[in-house]
């Protein structure tokens, strides 16, 4: 799959996404469901080729089922630890409702996304994940290989993208609206950038980024600031492994915790200021640095980080060409989030003022 699938993908849901804001203009509203519906919107389509409109009724509810899920990992993951406790009565720690949910999702998402994607089956024209898993089994299969490849591990790859490239990806751009709030300064930088370099005529797109350095660093700030997954995710070694004097058992669990090196003050010297500018060098051009690593690294790193660093510069750079974003009655939304799964913003609402053109 080509990154033109991938940005055609989030150009087809901007458009979608760029009306919902303009029905909400001059009005306090909260930004959360529009954020959610257009970005797992762009999942849907990546994966299966099929877009929903936000009001489909069967969209409602699968997002309805995907929030609850992810609202509830934390307290679920109590039965990693004391499995007993899923037969004490009630559902206290959401273990049910989060298997129904799983259920709902597989029976009526997941797997008509498969059926459909099998029984329209191009090999000349294959554009989304499932129909490209297809092919890889049947290609396998032909060539007599043995693969573990099949539906039931679809299913969990399509169900695992949903849940790992839905809720991160909208909360950065949330975080990312909370920052433009606080800092008037950078979003007016940005889209003065955006008008110098792009205009308003047309959108911006993956060409434009080189064009806009301070644009993608004010994104890389804003990576590095919100952090929404401080610890990563549990890995393991695959052998004995011998780091600053300390061994680590082959089968171990390691947890990495990105925090130590995106908010070290010994790299960033300031690191829980928002400044763009640390990531632009003396010519203004923008500057990669290696301790940023919000998708971690190596080769367990983020698989959906090409993806997702294309959503939130494309996201970014069409919000603030098209609106200029103010906070009600002039009180900005705090900048200390609420911990879970993921650490997200909390709860606030915004004005957006189309841009005069």
């Amino acid at each position: 799959m080509s990154k033109t699938i991938l940005e055609d993908a989030i150009q087809e849901e901007l458009s979608f996404f760029l009306q919902a804001i303009h029905e909400c203009v001059h009005t306090d509203f909260n930004c959360n469901r529009v954020l959610n519906n257009a970005v797992a919107n762009i999942i849907s389509s990546v994966v299966s080729g099929k877009r929903f409109e936000y009001t489909d009724p069967l969209f409602v509810k699968f997002m309805k089922c995907l929030d609850e899920n992810i609202r509830n990992i934390g307290t679920a993951n109590v039965l990693n630890v004391l499995p007993i406790v899923r037969y004490l009565p009630g559902d206290l720690f959401k273990f049910k409702q989060t298997l129904r949910n799983i259920s709902m999702i597989d029976k009526e998402i997941i797997r008509p996304f498969i059926e459909d994607n099998r029984n329209n089956y191009d090999d000349s024209n294959v554009t989304n994940f499932t129909s490209a898993y297809i092919k890889a089994i049947q290609q396998r299969r032909q060539e007599g290989q043995n693969t573990n490849m099949s539906d039931g591990n679809l299913e969990t790859c399509l169900r695992d993208l949903f849940i790992a490239g839905s809720e991160t990806t909208a909360t950065v751009l949330r975080w990312g609206l909370v920052y433009f709030l606080n800092y008037p300064d950078v979003q007016e930088k940005c889209f003065q950038e955006i008008l110098e370099n792009v205009g308003q005529s047309r959108r911006p797109s993956m060409k434009d980024k080189t064009s806009l350095p301070y644009v993608e660093a004010t994104v890389t700030e804003i990576l590095r600031c919100a952090d929404i997954i401080p610890s990563s995710l549990p890995h393991s070694v695959p052998h004995d492994v011998e780091f600053r004097g300390y061994t680590f058992p082959e089968g171990i669990t390691v947890l990495p915790m990105l925090s130590s090196a995106l908010h070290d003050p010994d790299l960033w010297g300031d690191p829980r200021n928002f400044r763009p500018d640390r990531f632009l060098d003396t010519e203004g051009k923008f500057q990669k640095m290696n301790e940023h690593i919000p998708f971690s690294l190596g080769h367990r790193a983020c698989l959906g980080e090409a993806l997702a660093r294309m959503e939130l510069f494309l996201f970014t750079t069409s919000m603030i060409q098209e609106f200029e974003f103010r906070p009600v009655d002039g009180v900005s939304p705090s900048l200390q989030g609420l911990p879970g799964i993921v650490y997200r913003p909390q709860q606030f609402n915004m004005k957006a003022i189309p841009r005069a053109k």
